[in-house]
């Protein structure tokens, strides 16, 4: 394996300091994008990471409406609570989704207490 030269390096840490990415680099240089990736890992661990990551379904407003459903007794499960917000935000919503916003807004998921079917003077002794 031959190691890169001082101007490759330096051409691709001034591409990666730029906001290239790395496949993009690898496709101009001709140098894989593992070799890349190493090298980003140890001369550029200042570099800030792009965050790839999907906008949030639900917003700020809409989890404490959530939230104010549950604690008025409006809606008692995360089903209804998605219900709710699909009509507001007028998207497809799942229940999970919806319990995931309510975890991480410190609700739990509470387990209701199951009572007999007969009253104490109906059972057999």
């Amino acid at each position: 394996m031959r190691s890169l030269s001082t101007t490759q390096k330096n051409t691709i840490l001034s591409q990666l300091d730029a906001g290239h990415s790395i496949g993009s680099i690898a496709s101009t240089t001709g140098i894989s994008t593992a070799t890349i990736s190493r090298l980003c890992s140890k001369e550029c661990s200042s570099l800030q990471k792009s965050t790839s990551s999907h906008p949030a379904k639900l917003s700020s407003t809409n989890i404490r409406h959530a939230i104010h459903l549950i604690s008025t007794q409006k809606a008692e499960t995360a089903v209804q609570v998605t219900k709710s917000l699909s009509n507001i935000i007028n998207q497809p919503l799942h229940p999970s989704t919806t319990g995931h916003y309510l975890k991480k807004a410190g609700m739990k998921a509470v387990v209701k207490s199951k009572h007999s079917l007969l009253s104490a003077k109906h059972r057999k002794a």
